[in-house]
């Protein structure tokens, strides 16, 4: 004999083994029981709910000689007959290949004739949604007023694109999606039964990935079932496709640290190894929801089912940042979701939002700003910076002994000479025509450097390596030359300044005050 899928070898055939439609079956049920059976059903939900399966068992059980607590027993005359595939008692209809008018009208003769060997002839009009204007409006005297021995079962996926004339002729019954808790436990049955050894987590990864739909589920289950002889959480994932959770984790980490050149260095990686940017935003997005859970959840591995080494990560990871800039971050990623099905260029969309969410500066969003001073509270709680305005008379010592520095930002005057103007004049001067021209990306990264001015050459002094190395791509170095073309033909060069950890620190905490309340309130005293 054939291998039978799972998803049919283990198809309900009692409403005691349905899954997760409980306030369905107990209207049937006592329909049942009252004998008030209508003439027309209208089954929806999304697909794997069970509504095809919920079909069969009702066209059984209304038959059925000795139902047992409204179910069919299987067992009598009737449940027999009806088990046999070639009845024509029951008869299934694929609407979305049998949807027009004369495939109605031919039902609408055979309906007359009494069932052979039951008491009521069911008709299952699969995906009736497809049905065309015509085969509808041939429906519906019959839908309406069939034989006393005729029930209709219409299941649709879309009842949204029934005719109301039909929507008001049936009694409706809307399928919900399937908890993820109740399809893990149903395929742990299924694999305690064919001794199939497996991990919780493996299976409850399984069941995550149906989304709501059994026979997604089993079908994946299925798969795994001949890949390796003990299915681990890493088999699933391996089997599901989905980028490597350990990476995506690095990628939400450098987000989080505000590291962009090491964003873009990995999510390069991931598409480079093939994975779509749809498929690495929403892998991205399902990282920061368990983010989110992370923070605000007392018991958050009961929602999760994660293994403990990537629990903890999780853990070490939410702990970095706050609610508010993970709630922006989800923001920032889902609208990407929406974007991508309309760009032209749907990497440059991902990548932009990348350097949004990794640096918050660059979002005006309240959340993002909410972000921000929270992280600005927290560096001024701990005495390394100083704020003063030009009210205040009386200011605070930094601890480390610097020396004095006032920044301001000056107005640039026309002029074709470089050696007029200092580094960070110039640098004024190229991110405004960065930003000015949309050029976000590279606006985001140069904008909280350092320059130098040596002759007629130009120098970036990059944070990190990663900044330098993305600096000094040619593209990059084109762009900055195009926002100086005043100067004429300028040399441009990206050098790495190395700092002591203590100096780094001090120097992004000015940068970060700068940012918040204007370069002109900022001044560094000894």
């Amino acid at each position: 004999m054939s291998y039978l899928a799972l998803y049919r070898r283990y198809r309900p055939t009692t409403f005691d083994t349905l899954i997760g439609q409980e306030h369905i079956v107990k209207t049937l049920k006592n329909q049942i029981e009252n004998d008030k059976i209508g003439h027309a059903y209208l089954f929806c939900g999304t697909r794997g709910t069970g509504k095809t399966s919920t079909a069969k068992i009702f066209s059984k059980a209304i038959n059925c000689l000795s139902p047992i607590n409204g179910s069919p027993c299987n067992k009598c005359e009737a449940c027999l007959a009806l088990k046999d595939a070639g009845n024509i008692d029951v008869v299934e209809i694929d609407a979305a290949s049998n949807n027009g008018v004369n495939e109605i009208r031919e039902l609408r003769d055979k309906i007359t004739y009494p069932p052979v060997s039951v008491k009521y002839k069911v008709y299952i009009i699969d995906e009736v949604h497809m049905l065309t204007t015509a085969a509808f409006n041939a429906l519906l005297k019959t839908l309406e007023e069939p034989p006393k021995h005729a029930v209709f079962i219409l299941a649709t996926t879309e009842a949204h694109k029934l005719p109301q004339t039909i929507l008001s002729r049936c009694m409706r019954f809307d399928f919900k999606l399937i908890s993820t808790e109740k399809i893990a436990s149903l395929i742990s049955n299924v694999f305690d039964d064919i001794g199939k050894k497996y991990e919780k987590e493996a299976v409850m990864q399984i069941a995550k990935a149906g989304e709501g739909s059994i026979r997604d589920a089993l079908s994946i289950a299925d798969i795994c079932v001949s890949y390796s002889d003990k299915l681990t959480y890493q088999d699933v994932v391996d089997v599901l496709g989905v980028s490597d959770r350990n990476l995506i984790y690095e990628v939400a980490k450098s987000i989080i640290e505000s590291d962009i050149g090491q964003t873009l260095d990995k999510v390069n990686s991931l598409m480079a190894s093939g994975k779509s940017v749809g498929l690495l935003n929403r892998d991205i997005v399902s990282v920061i929801r368990d983010l989110i859970i992370v923070k605000t959840c007392k018991n958050a591995n009961a929602i999760l089912c994660l293994p403990e080494d990537k629990l903890n990560a999780l853990t070490l990871l939410a702990d970095k940042t706050s609610e508010e800039r993970l709630l922006r971050l989800i923001e920032i990623f889902s609208e990407v979701e929406s974007e991508l099905r309309y760009s032209t260029h749907p990497r440059v969309v991902f990548e932009t939002a990348l350097v949004k969410a990794s640096k918050p500066e660059t979002d005006y969003n309240l959340d993002a700003l909410m972000s921000r001073v929270q992280s600005l509270e927290k560096r001024l709680a701990s005495g390394n910076v100083v704020v003063s305005t030009p009210t205040k008379v009386e200011e605070e010592k930094v601890e480390e002994v610097k020396p004095e520095r006032k920044v301001t930002v000056t107005e640039s005057v026309q002029t074709d000479s470089l050696s007029n103007y200092t580094g960070q004049e110039i640098l004024g001067k190229l991110t405004r025509g960065l930003r000015q021209n949309n050029e976000l990306m590279l606006w985001a990264v140069v904008q909280s450097l350092k320059a130098e001015i040596k002759g007629d050459e130009f120098i970036l002094l990059a944070k990190t390596e990663n900044d330098k190395k993305l600096l000094s791509e040619e593209n990059n170095i084109k762009a900055i030359k195009e926002r100086l073309k005043e100067f004429g033909d300028v040399k441009v060069s990206v050098k790495y300044l190395a700092l002591d950890k203590k100096e780094e620190e001090f120097e992004k905490g000015i940068d970060e005050v700068a940012k918040l309340f204007g370069e002109e309130f900022v001044v560094i005293k000894n």
